[in-house]
Parts: structure tokens; sequence; C-alpha cells
């Protein structure tokens, strides 16, 4: 739908990656709208480990167009073919957990968490810094649904189960789902759920048990990336911090990864949702919660449906 071009900004004389619409694209106007909303979205997100959107604007043929950082390296799919050690592959899986923590703490969901939208560049000292990319398929919980109730959003091997039934139900544990698969993957070296047609993978992903890692892995890696996994949402992690907190004792850098952990959590633990003073008699909660991984708050044409998680169940008004 899209292509990337390397540019050079004319005052600056630095590099710098335009995205932007095919122009046989430009006549689908949801098509467009999500391209728009990926770059607003993008705009949202300031964590060092998101592709950052410096510009947005419209060609002269109506063609929409972002400006992103231009990023040397390469994608995790391609690093993962050159030797990783598992120390390594945890400290890279910690700095992704640490862009998920803002973008869900503001209710963005990515939905397409995969090694291609990984990409692993480098700091000035030559350590490793991994970007998230992509938002193009994301979902705000705050915001209108893009899609219709039978469009599937997302790349199917990496699609947690309640993704393949509907990619507009999903909540940030859908995310986890991801990153537990991509942790399988680059340990086992192979899919944990596959199939011979994408109906026989979306089969595999909502009925098959996890198969057993057979590689050799520490402590409770293999817990924890079975947790990750688990069909029913509300068996894995509450959130990317408590994620992020099992997995940094097996990182290369233990210091580092502590430090990543605690700011994964920080990032979670301060963000405030406002809710909708509808909302508030018959859900009887105060006029400000702490953010809580499982509420979700959308606004709808007949007016405000407000879903939340108390003490395990879920209550509507």
């Amino acid at each position: 739908m899209g292509i990337v071009l390397k540019a050079v900004h004319i005052h600056l004389k630095q590099p710098v990656a335009i995205k932007l619409l095919l122009p046989r694209m430009v006549h689908h106007e949801k098509v467009v709208h999500r391209f728009v909303r990926e770059a607003r979205l993008a705009c949202r997100l300031k964590n060092e480990h998101v592709a950052r959107v410096t510009d947005v604007g419209t060609l002269e043929g109506g063609v929409p167009f972002m400006v992103l950082e231009y990023l040397e390296g390469m994608d995790l799919w391609h690093l993962s073919r050159s030797p990783l050690t598992i120390g390594e592959i945890i400290d890279l899986v910690l700095q992704a957990c640490e862009a998920l923590a803002e973008a869900h703490s503001l209710g963005i969901v990515h939905r397409d968490i995969k090694p291609a939208n990984l990409f692993v560049t480098e700091r000035a000292d030559r350590t490793r810094l991994l970007k998230v990319l992509d938002f193009g398929t994301s979902k705000s919980a705050l915001g209108v649904p893009l899609t219709g109730a039978r469009t599937s959003l997302g790349t199917p091997a990496y699609m947690s189960p309640e993704q393949i039934r509907s990619s507009r139900s999903v909540d940030h544990r859908s995310d986890l789902w991801s990153l537990g698969v991509v942790l399988y993957q680059l340990l086992q070296g192979a899919l944990p759920f596959t199939g011979d047609t994408l109906r026989a993978m979306a089969l595999s992903i909502l009925n098959d048990p996890l198969p057993e890692l057979t590689v050799p892995l520490p402590g409770a890696l293999d817990e924890i990336i079975r947790r990750c996994l688990e069909k029913d949402p509300a068996r894995r992690y509450r959130n990317v911090a408590d994620l992020a907190h099992a997995i940094a004792g097996h990182a290369g850098s233990p210091t580092e990864a502590a430090l990543s952990a605690k700011r994964t959590r920080r990032t979670l633990g301060n963000v405030t949702l406002e809710l909708p003073a509808a909302c508030q008699p018959a859900c009887e909660v105060a006029p400000q919660a702490r953010y809580a991984p499982h509420a979700l708050v959308a606004s709808e044409p007949a007016g405000v449906r407000c879903l939340l998680t108390v003490a395990g169940a879920e209550v509507t008004a």
C-alpha cells in the first residue's frame, strides 16, 4: 500500500525517511484515514524506542506522507539470522516493552508486533537501540475503530487468539501475546503455531497447545514465554511492566535491565485516565482512576459505553 524513501532535509542536510501511500491507494478512504491516524498516534509517542515522526503533510496530488527519523541498521527478523545470545534477545525485548508501555499508557494497542517491526540501530556509544515501527494497524481505546467488524489487521503468525476472532476487541494483552511469539521464535528458531494455509494457522493458534521449547533455557524463562502465550488473556501478564520485571533477570546486562524494567513500570504507574462523567454513577468510580490495564473507555454514536474490569468481573454501564 505504501513506500518508504530515503531523503535529505533541504535546510538541515540530514537524512530522513519519507513514508507515503502509493497514488492508487489515495482513493481508498479508510486506507488514507488509517495512514493519517498512524502519523498522529506516532507523534504522541516520545519514547526513544519508537521511531520518531517529525512532519506530516500531503503532496499536490493528494497523497499523504509522513517524515520519520532515518535509521541505519536492520530489523530483528534479519538480525536474528546472526547468532544472538539469550541475554541479547532479552535486552532487545526489554526495549520493546519500554516502547509499548508508553503506547499502552495512552490507550494505544499496536496489534502488529513482529520481528520486522522491531528495528535495531545503534546509539552514539555503539550499544544497540531498538525502535518499534509501524503503528498503522494500531488501535486507540479512546478512538473510534476505523475498520469493520470482519476486518482482520496484523500479521497472522503473531496474532493473538482474540485478535483472530476480532481485531476491534483486543486490548494491550494482545501485544503481550505477540511479544511471546517473538521470544519463542528467537529462542526456538521456529514459530510456535504454523499451518499450510492462513485458515490452518488461525485454527492452530486458537486450538493447539503450545509446542514444547526444546532449547535449553535458564531459570523460569520457559514458563515466562508460556504465560505470554496463554490463550486466555486473563492468564497472561497484566501488562508489559510485569513481563519486563519477569525477564529482566535473564538479560545480558542485569544493571541496565533492572533500570529498563523500572522505567517501564514508572511509565504505566504514573498515568491517570479521565473517565466520562456519564460513567461515574453507574460504575461507581471516582472522576479520576489510576491507569488499569483492563480498562477500556470507548465513544459510541448512541452515547458512552464504559467497560471496566472490577475484581475480575466485567462491568458494563
